[in-house]
Parts: C-alpha cells; structure tokens; sequence
C-alpha cells in the first residue's frame, strides 16, 4: 500500500481541480499514481508535471534512446513501476522485445548497436554512481551536445522519479497491463 493517498477530482487540496483537470488533459483519463500521490502537494505536483512533459514533448533525440536509457534506470533501481510502465513506452517507441529482455546483459547481447549501449551505459553509470566515464560520455556524442543534454536530463529525471515512487511504495494501477 502507498504511504500517501492518491487524489481524485473531490479530493484535490486547496481545491486544485484545475490540476486534476490538466493530468487527465496531459497524462489521459486514469492519470498514473505518481502524478495523483504527488498531487497531494499541488504546486510541486504542477512543477514536476511541467518537466515530466517537457521531456517527453521537447525533446529532440529519438525516442528509442530515451525508453532505453529510462527502463535501464528503473532496472538498476530495482523499481519494477517505472520498468513496467516504460516497458510498454519502449514497445512503442520501437525498442525491440528481445532488447528489453536482454538489457541487463547489453554489454555481451548481439540485439544493441553501439549507440544504444552508449546510451545505456551512460543511464547505468548515472544511476550506479552519480557520474560517468570520459569515454562513456565520448560514447555519446554521436548525438551531439543538444540531445547529449536532453538525454543526460532524461536520466537523471528518471533517477528523480524512482527515487519518489520507492519510497512512497507507489503501487502500479488497476488499469495497467505490461504488454
């Protein structure tokens, strides 16, 4: 069980339900349990759902990237929400199954490029220790320094995003299914 409640619509504090409104607007009708535990503190959960949509929307390195490097952090995290739900992303993005399978041997696996285990290896680097090799940040430059910055901010958005969902024990939705 969570240690915080979600919110729903009648229950939004300081009456906030133009918040409530914009993460059905934003994150669909049956907004993540994240975004409703979080919106137990309305201004910071306003804050967080700007950035959290911005890198989603503005962002302009490929997506495949970005699930790889986000299912690797959930992964060394040992926070199964964010693996499931980004499992699903991945899917979609056109991460391959047999990759997500393998990702925690990408290393030896024959399924990634060397730009997807640069991109790998830098969110499990970031995620192990806080920083990174010169040569696995040399590893990524191939997508230069704009997108370099979004996927380094990804990462460590991600690291933010686990390190709320553990421990407040945030359960996975009724509605989800991992595909």
């Amino acid at each position: 069980m969570a240690r915080i409640s979600y919110v729903s619509r009648e229950t939004m504090p300081d009456g906030r339900t133009d918040l409530y409104d914009r993460l059905v607007q934003e994150r669909g009708a049956n907004p993540e349990n994240i975004f409703l535990a979080l919106a137990n503190a309305p201004d910071l959960a306003e804050a967080v759902l700007g950035m959290a949509t911005a890198l989603r929307k503005k962002t302009t390195f490929p997506r495949v990237f970005r699930e790889l490097a986000v299912v690797t952090v959930g992964l060394e995290a040992n926070a199964s929400y964010e693996v499931d739900h980004h499992w699903n992303a991945a899917l979609q993005a056109g991460v391959r199954r047999e990759q997500l399978e393998q990702l925690r041997a990408f290393e030896t696996a024959d399924c990634f490029n060397a730009e997807e285990r640069s991109v790998i290896r830098l969110a499990k680097e970031m995620t192990l220790d806080g920083r990174v090799s010169d040569a696995t940040w040399a590893a990524t430059s191939f997508l230069g320094p704009r997108q370099q910055l979004e996927l380094l901010l990804t990462i460590a958005w991600y690291n933010c995003v686990v390190r709320i969902i553990l421990p407040l024990e945030i359960e996975k939705e009724p509605w989800f299914v991992r595909q």
